[in-house]
């Protein structure tokens, strides 16, 4: 049974999540993908390199860069899963029934793979960095995110509060 058939919140959400499990598919494979061409065609991606920033980049260029594009690849994943788990919870909020112990492991689930993606982007920065450093005139940027933690922070918070509820609603059942 579904507490709002046509709830417009959660049919909005549930598109823009499912699109958002699109793109991180997206640049998941790209990156996946991209990572061994960058080895493959290191001649070119070289040439590229010097012709775009007018300085020659080091052979060390393109294992920093393919390290880097799996680094991408497995934030994208992560981000997968947790849009996943995110499009299950709206879709127990559209059945009637969120309080369910496997939204609490969702949200457990989701704070976890929040820092996850926050600590694979502290390498992902500083090989950028050092990448820039070593093309020239390239620059690039990384700094510790306060709202992946605070996130976190909430979605564990919210995975006890889906796991009370979960636990007074089986008490009040078991009562009836």
């Amino acid at each position: 049974m579904s507490l709002r058939p046509r709830d417009p919140l959660l049919t909005a959400g549930r598109l823009i999540v499912t699109a958002g499990l699109g793109l991180a598919a997206l640049i998941g494979v790209t990156s996946l993908l991209g990572a061994p061409a960058i080895v493959l065609f290191r001649a070119d991606v070289l040439a590229g390199i010097a012709s775009e920033t007018g300085h020659a980049a080091s052979t060390q260029t393109i294992p920093g860069l393919a390290v880097i594009l799996l680094l991408i690849a497995a934030m994208a994943g992560a981000a997968f899963l947790f849009l996943l788990d995110l499009r299950r919870i709206i879709d127990s909020v559209g059945a009637g029934d969120p309080f369910i112990p496997a939204n609490a492991r969702r949200l457990t689930r989701m704070g976890w793979l929040t820092l996850a993606v926050e600590g694979m982007s502290w390498p992902v920065g500083a090989m950028g960095m050092w990448l820039a450093g070593m093309i020239g005139n390239a620059t690039a940027d990384f700094d510790i995110s306060p709202g992946s933690f605070l996130l976190a922070i909430v979605l564990f918070i919210l995975a006890r509060v889906f796991r009370e509820g979960a636990r007074m609603r089986d008490d009040l059942e078991g009562t009836v």
